[in-house]
């Protein structure tokens, strides 16, 4: 697994994996030892699936020196990239049954593993898409954590590495072994990724360049504070053709992504923090309305007629959350006739209901969400889009 290390399963221990570094170093011995000593509390313990794979054990050498070579953690099964989720084209051919609202509670699980880790005082400080794993019933677990900043009695270990389309913009280019980094460092790439699951896979600052001349990387675009929604600033950037409204976000939504990118470039306390992200997409998947003509069309429910029956006509029939009836035709990889839908009615009162009992996630209490009570017999196991 990557260029430092391997993972082994374990005979006769199914639940646990060995990373065995390829040169291990007493630095590392000593980080892993402050991290078994000192682990946060995981949202998701009583789920089954953790959502911090955090080093349980050191693994060391038999001979007299007793070296430590990596570590144990625990095995996550049934899992992909949060990149097969939020990209379009891989999802429908993955896991096409996995709707907006999964995504919205893919983004809530993630924003809950920030917060505990945040909360223990750790800061992941490489957030990137490669590091999070996904299952079909949208619980997320967090790997490649002995990565992460950790603290110590006696120092902090800090995380050397990160990339730049999920680096805030006061560390673009910095060297990151130099770097202690702060949650709000965190929060930036934890908005990115909240916003790339959200909208298709778009990024914040990806954009078409308005004028002639190459465009400039992501990296720089957010040094130099291009995000592409803000409001009452000029710049040379404008949305892709083909990128989703920003009205698909909950108010609140889009307020935190302009409280993250806009005011939150120059004093980057005042980015959201996870746990403010968490309550956000509580509510904004509370606030979801069903498409009268796909089911698997959820949206937000003041937004108007369903924004993915118009965004298939603008895709020319390719529907990003194909029927169930297609999906299970085999037909959802086909183009379709995109179907006319008649203005809703304004949304009611009450929240709208959680999928049904078949593709409702599994969760644990507290800081994941949870099932209804009704339906609390039928999550026991995995269960859900497939």
């Amino acid at each position: 697994m990557g260029g430092e290390a391997y993972l082994y399963g374990l005979e006769e221990i199914d639940d646990l994996l060995a990373k065995v570094y390829h040169r291990p170093t007493p630095e590392r011995a000593e980080k892993l030892a402050a991290m078994v000593k000192h682990a946060p509390d995981d949202p998701m313990a009583r789920s089954g699936q953790p959502a911090i794979a955090w080093p349980l054990e050191r693994l060391l050498t038999l001979n007299d020196d007793a070296q430590c070579v990596g570590f144990l953690q625990s095995r996550v099964e049934h899992t992909r990239s949060v990149f097969e989720f939020y990209n379009p084209k891989t999802r429908r051919m993955q896991c096409p049954l996995f709707h907006y609202g999964y995504l919205i509670r893919t983004a809530r699980n993630l924003a809950a593993a920030f917060h505990a880790l945040h909360k223990g005082g750790f800061v992941i400080g490489d957030v990137n898409e490669s590091n999070i794993l996904v299952t079909e019933t949208a619980l997320v677990t967090l790997v490649d954590t002995d990565s992460f900043q950790i603290p110590a009695d006696d120092r902090i270990y800090r995380c050397p590495v990160g990339k730049p389309e999920f680096t805030p913009p006061e560390l673009q280019g910095v060297r990151f072994r130099e770097v202690q980094r702060k949650p709000e460092h965190d929060a930036f790439g934890l908005a990115v990724l909240i916003f790339l699951l959200l909208m298709e896979g778009t990024h914040p600052f990806a954009g078409r360049l308005v004028s002639g001349g190459e465009p400039a990387s992501l990296g720089d675009r957010i040094a130099a504070n291009y995000y592409i929604y803000q409001i009452g600033r000029q710049i040379p950037y404008e949305p892709m053709p083909n990128a989703p409204p920003i009205g698909l976000l909950q108010p609140e939504l889009r307020a935190y992504m302009r409280q993250c990118f806009e005011a939150g470039h120059a004093n980057p306390a005042l980015r959201p923090t996870a746990e403010q992200w968490q309550q956000a997409l509580d509510l904004a998947e509370r606030n979801l309305r069903t498409c009268k003509v796909n089911t698997q069309h959820l949206y937000r429910a003041s937004f108007g007629a369903c924004p993915w029956c118009e965004r298939m006509k603008q895709l020319a029939g390719w529907d990003p959350f194909p029927s169930r009836e297609a999906v299970k035709q085999g037909t959802h990889q086909r183009v379709m006739a995109p179907v006319e839908e008649e203005a809703p009615p304004p949304p009611p009162s009450t929240a709208l209901p959680v999928p049904p009992p078949e593709t409702a996630p599994v969760a644990a209490p507290d800081s994941v969400m949870e099932p209804p009570a009704e339906h609390a017999a039928t999550v026991n196991a995995e269960a859900g889009p497939s």
